[in-house]
């Protein structure tokens, strides 16, 4: 089946990066952005799912649904909003106007599959009196049902894992036959038909799904699930499992309906990072071939006793007994993310694996098991926020700091159009000379409540949202059209550098996006800059070179950024047409105490040089390591140390009042520095 979809939604940036991300997934996929030009484009096409957002001007997307269901009652209607709409939202789903309420932010992988749900109750719907001999021919228990739970029809499949006749369950409530079915759970999944609850029967696990058909009856599938964790993994579990294990070790005391740990129990949170861009390179399917391989290494080299499971797409945890202590529990991390330090070969390519990576112990951090699941996660986000090599155990201040970061996440959508953006201009600096040869363009982000909110807070948010694409795109407009500005101010010239994220350099239109902000701007290419991350590169170096390539074709420079926080690097840096290594701040920081980062650097420095490429250090905050730099003959110095990121008007004083450094010190360099 033809899957048809129309978006509709009053911010071109949302709509553009829904419109990827479905036509990625497989969607025919149609726009608009108002309720009149969505009548519209549905009076023209062929169309089974509409997705609306609720506040628009002129025509809410209630009032849209309204109209889809009077003029064309075989389309099934979602909202897609954010949380402050959802009282709102709440009468047209009583109505029945819309099949269901989607939320902003919104997760990819939970957003296709909520639609791919859309286009199942579609098809349910065209069938009218429930489903064809075909499906009650199934392997999958099936039973037709009222919201009370009475039995009005039932599939073979179904009488089997009754074991009754089918005369002896029609007319019956369902759970005198499924006994951990209660009337309550019935009712919920009725109100709710695209709720999935997971339950133990018999000591296995199924999966229940309520989807409704014609004349107030459900359809209630009931799946037996192997435990695999959704990937074919033996041995590894799902989220109910896990809460299962934990649950034997956090006993409830049955005279006061209280958790009472007995013995203690370490929960370890294991969330990949940026595996959407493996999502976005390899597409979804051989993506979790690869998060089985994950879980494969996890489950080998756990401790005898623990157990792995899978929370979500790509999030793990780790629950083991008799752990209370923080320096146990690191120690395990460690041993655990050892594993990875290799990499995974997959798909004729070697893929590097890290994690955010938290814990909770209990009775501390939580008396009961869904406590102890939920607070090591909200420990996992502190983690990913703060970077790699923070391991940290959850204080009940991280929930708040999540709360917050859910306001920021939902405002991020329309920070672009409040103006709220702004670009800042950090200059690099030549070593031979003072003066300035570049200035790399940053993001700054002022909240009108929250007041400035760290690139580290918001760029992994846009990242994952999707809404990358359209602010990168904005930042470099913004700098080539500032950088021409200046040019035509009669101020020395320099290279002008602007990052691109990785979504960025996935996206199929870059190359027309870039010659489009070069020729609108005026900006002379040879003075714009792109800096790409190593770690992007390396997931997919053939991929990589054929993009470098053409980018260089318009006429600009590349420039690699954070040098040496991948790993693979050296393998094939000749191989990249970059014109610039910029050596991470995190090498510059230990320069002047660590005579290996030292010879580290200083080799780095000889290697690109011998390649031909410029070398431009980050993160220089001192004198010493300035001077020490210097002696290793490195072209270009970025930092604190000579300025930090300034307002286009202060950058405007710093092009006039050059050189920059005078460099002539007297300092006398480490000992190994003059050997």
């Amino acid at each position: 089946m033809l899957k048809s979809i129309l978006l509709v939604d009053d911010e071109a940036a949302i709509l553009r990066a829904l419109n990827r991300l479905l036509r990625r997934a497989g969607f025919t996929v149609h726009t608009a952005n108002s309720g009149k030009e969505a009548l519209a484009v549905l009076s023209q096409n062929d169309i089974q799912v509409v997705l609306s957002d609720f506040r628009m001007p002129y025509m809410t997307g209630g009032e849209l649904l309204l109209r889809v269901k009077e003029e064309h009652p075989h389309i099934v209607g979602l909202v897609l909003s954010g949380y402050a709409d959802l009282e709102s939202v709440t009468s047209i789903l009583n109505s029945g106007t819309a099949y269901k309420f989607l939320h902003k932010p919104w997760d990819d992988t939970a957003l296709i599959a909520q639609i791919e749900m859309a286009f199942e109750h579609w098809a349910t719907l065209q069938k009218q009196h429930g489903l064809t001999r075909m499906v009650w021919e199934s392997d999958e228990a099936l039973f037709e049902i009222n919201a009370q739970g009475i039995v009005s029809h039932l599939n073979p499949a179904a009488c089997d894992l009754c074991c009754a006749s089918e005369n002896d369950v029609l007319r019956q409530p369902i759970s005198e036959f499924l006994h951990a079915v209660s009337p309550r759970q019935i009712e919920q999944l009725c109100l709710n038909s695209e709720t999935q609850t997971e339950l133990v029967y018999e000591d296995n696990i199924f999966e229940l799904a309520c989807r409704p058909t014609a004349n107030s009856l459900w359809i209630l599938s009931v799946r037996q699930k192997s435990h695999n964790g959704g990937l074919g993994v033996k041995h590894l579990l799902h989220r109910s499992e896990i809460i299962r294990r934990l649950s034997e070790w956090i006993l409830p005391d049955k005279e006061t309906d209280q958790c009472t740990p007995l013995p203690s129990a370490c929960l370890i949170y294991m969330d990949v990072n940026r595996f959407k861009t493996f999502n976005d390179s390899l597409g979804y399917q051989e993506a979790d071939k690869l998060l089985a391989e994950v879980a494969h290494k996890l489950i080998e080299h756990k401790p005898a006793g623990s157990y792995v499971g899978r929370i979500t797409g790509d999030e793990f945890v780790l629950a083991i007994p008799g752990i209370s202590s923080d320096e146990e529990t690191l120690t395990l991390i460690n041993q655990l993310l050892k594993v990875f330090e290799n990499p995974i070969t997959f798909a004729n390519r070697q893929v590097y694996i890290s994690f955010s990576v938290a814990y909770a112990i209990a009775p501390v951090d939580g008396r009961c098991p869904e406590d102890l699941l939920q607070n090591a996660q909200a420990a996992a986000s502190y983690s990913k926020r703060r970077g790699r090599y923070i391991y940290p155990r959850y204080k009940p201040e991280m929930n708040k700091r999540n709360n917050e970061l859910m306001t920021i996440q939902s405002d991020l959508y329309r920070a672009l159009e409040r103006n709220e953006f702004s670009v800042v201009y950090q200059p690099k600096v030549s070593f031979s000379n003072g003066r300035i040869l570049g200035a790399e363009s940053l993001l700054r982000w002022k909240h009108q409540t929250l007041g400035m909110i760290s690139p580290a807070t918001f760029i992994p948010m846009a990242e994952d949202n999707g809404l990358i694409e359209a602010i990168g795109e904005w930042v470099l407009a913004t700098a080539a059209t500032q950088s021409k500005f200046w040019q035509l101010d009669g101020l020395p010239s320099f290279l002008l550098a602007v990052n691109l994220s990785g979504r960025q350099l996935q996206e199929d239109g870059l190359l027309d996006t870039v010659r489009s902000i070069i020729r609108t701007s005026g900006i002379d290419p040879t003075l714009l800059e792109l800096e790409v991350t190593e770690t992007f590169l390396m997931q997919d170096i053939d991929h990589s070179l054929s993009l470098l390539h053409e980018l260089k074709s318009i006429g600009i420079r590349l420039a690699l950024d954070d040098f040496g926080t991948g790993y693979s690097s050296l393998n094939y840096l000749s191989r990249l047409p970059v014109d610039t290594l910029k050596i991470d701040r995190s090498f510059v920081v230990d320069l002047e105490e660590s005579k290996e980062r030292y010879n580290l650097v200083r080799n780095v420095i000889r290697m690109s040089h011998d390649l031909g490429m410029q070398v431009v250090a980050e993160g220089v905050e001192t004198q010493t390591q300035f001077e020490l730099l210097k002696s290793l003959n490195c072209d270009e110095v970025q930092g604190y140390f000579i300025s930090p990121p300034v307002s286009p008007d202060k950058f405007r004083m710093l092009l006039e009042n050059q050189p920059l450094i005078d460099n002539n010190y007297n300092l006398a360099l480490p000992a190994f520095a003059v050997e």
